[in-house]
């Protein structure tokens, strides 16, 4: 169902990916818009946000995939937090092979919707990577269409996604949790004119960041406070050294004002088994902390340890950087005005 212009929504045959791009295309190349004037045009696609069907051209794409299992795919998970053993959308068929328990995926608005190859990891995977190939397919006639009407060397372009997507990692088929399997999203910069090409930024930023960096690159003034900052430095740099941390939170389906403190009952505080946390990344570390009354705190060395298996928080050895990153994320939780900063439940201090 597609609105236009504010008029009534009305059924569009097709495949979605295809029809965006073909829209996005013609934009492109100037149709709907005033070809003198500067423009912005954001393509949304929901081909993998569920229920991952892909087009029938790439149906057959991937033969015999076999994935690597998570190595926490089932609990018990240790050192995780309690909220973390029960997370649990996977379990061992006949042959030992994980499959979806329920052979469904049970996202809100995909209810009931199957895998075409069946409810293994395997089967799974193999088709949200199918969808990803008209996502693909896509990209490249966007881009091509820069090119060819001369228009890629001076346009900004920025392919992310809004959140990453777990198959199995620690016990997940959906989003929402603050590990990178199942928040870290792709973000690919090119503006050839401005911009040095193939080298890559080390620095976590986060999505809040490309607001105010697309006002930079428009040579705009921000029209209100953000909490994003721009990123023009780094992009242009890549060596910049960068100062700011990226916080990451999550208060379920409550936002604003709601957020200035926790909720009373589980169906506010928890979403799909995910609870409310806060979670800040800078340099090499991440820290987690659920907004769960006795719960413990997480601590990670991404470098070492990127499936995010091994909760440094328990060991003595980094109660100093503990210390430091829980004050930090307080300190950016100040920053922003987050007023639950004054209202945060306490945390588990045994081990």
């Amino acid at each position: 169902m597609i609105e236009t212009n504010g008029g009534p929504p009305k059924l569009t045959k097709g495949y979605s990916t295809d029809n965006y791009t073909n829209w996005a295309e013609d934009f492109i190349r100037g149709e709907n818009r005033d070809e003198e004037k500067p423009w912005y045009l954001w393509v949304c696609y929901g081909a993998v946000h569920g229920p991952f069907t892909p087009a029938h051209r790439h149906r057959d794409t991937y033969p015999g995939a076999k994935v690597p299992v998570p190595k926490d795919i089932y609990a018990p998970r240790p050192g995780k937090p309690d909220w973390q053993q029960k997370i649990g959308f996977w379990e061992p068929n006949a042959d030992g092979v994980p499959h979806m328990i329920g052979g469904a995926f049970g996202g809100k608005t995909v209810e009931g919707a199957k895998s075409i190859h069946g409810d293994t990891l395997d089967g799974w995977v193999r088709m949200y990577h199918q969808g990803v190939k008209a996502l693909d397919e896509s990209v490249g006639r966007l881009v091509s269409a820069l090119k060819e009407s001369g228009q890629y060397e001076n346009t900004l372009i920025v392919f992310t996604s809004d959140q990453g997507f777990a198959w199995g990692q620690h016990g997940f088929c959906t989003k929402l949790a603050p590990y990178d399997a199942t928040i870290r999203s792709p973000l690919i910069v090119s503006m050839p004119s401005r911009l040095p090409e193939g080298v890559t930024v080390e620095a976590p930023v986060a999505g809040v960041d490309l607001i105010p960096t697309f006002f930079s690159f428009a040579g705009l003034d921000l029209p209100w406070e953000m909490h994003g900052h721009d990123l023009t430095p780094i992009l242009q740099n890549p060596q910049t050294d960068w100062p700011h941390p990226t916080m990451v939170t999550f208060t379920a389906r409550k936002y604003g004002a709601d957020t200035n403190r926790v909720p009373d009952n589980d169906e506010d505080y928890y979403l799909a088994g995910v609870p409310w946390y806060v979670s800040l990344r800078q340099g090499k570390y991440k820290y987690i902390r659920a907004l769960v009354e006795g719960e413990i705190e997480e601590l990670y060395d991404i470098s070492a340890d990127p499936e995010e298996l091994t909760n440094l928080a328990l060991q003595d050895s980094h109660a100093s950087t503990l210390k430091q990153y829980r004050e930090g994320t307080i300190a950016e939780m100040r920053r922003t005005g987050w007023k639950l900063v004054d209202h945060l439940p306490k945390m588990r201090t045994e081990k």
